[in-house]
């Protein structure tokens, strides 16, 4: 008896998966893995490993700049997460000195980001500082929201308006840890969580 179309594809030996297609998430993770490892952002060779055109991989990602910033931020983020999440336990003030005080002692032990300065100079700076750049408000909005999260539970009467706290509490941490990018300087977390704990001091009264 002649077998079926549907009996001989089931009885076929199985074929190899396809290779799994490259995916914009896959573009982000590699990129990311790289600055992570000390390793200047090349679009070329990111683009070649991924096995995609450079035109797919800007399509994902955006030019190099925006990636870059993109990876920095995630990584930044991170940290702040998990500062956050490890200063529970404490309120008000108590727990904004805390978690600014593990945040800007992670910042300061990434060897990644000592790197990125080193490979990218000025520019890198300017990425990491620059007022209306792609980094500094949204560490500027991250810590707003903690600070305005401490206020609304009521266990914390912030000294100055919120933004103004958080301006200051980014730019102590700007001017110890990077120093203005000088690679040959080292970061000074202990100092500035000095000065942090002032800028966070409460409202008397």
């Amino acid at each position: 008896m002649e077998s079926t179309p549907a009996f001989r594809a089931a009885m076929a030996p199985a074929a190899p998966p396809a290779p799994a297609r490259p995916t914009p998430g896959d573009a982000f993770a590699l990129a990311r893995a790289w600055v992570r490892a000390g390793r200047r952002l090349d679009m070329v060779a990111l683009a070649a490993e991924l096995g995609v055109s450079r035109g797919t991989l800007y399509r994902w990602t955006g030019d190099r700049d925006r990636l870059l910033a993109d990876v920095v931020w995630a990584d930044l983020q991170a940290l702040l997460d998990v500062s956050w999440t490890q200063s529970r336990g404490t309120g008000g003030a108590a727990r904004l000195e805390a978690a600014v005080g593990r945040f800007l002692d992670l910042v300061a032990g990434q060897t990644a980001l000592r790197a990125l300065l080193a490979h990218e100079g000025e520019s890198g700076l300017r990425m990491l500082t620059a007022h209306r750049g792609p980094i500094r408000p949204r560490l500027l909005a991250a810590i707003v929201a903690r600070l305005d999260e401490e206020v609304a539970a009521g266990r914390y009467r912030p000294p100055a308006p919120l933004e103004a706290i958080a301006d200051g509490v980014v730019s102590i941490g700007e001017r110890f840890l990077h120093n203005g990018g000088d690679p040959t300087l080292n970061p000074d977390p202990a100092t500035a969580k000095v000065v942090v704990s002032l800028l966070l001091r409460e409202r008397s009264g």
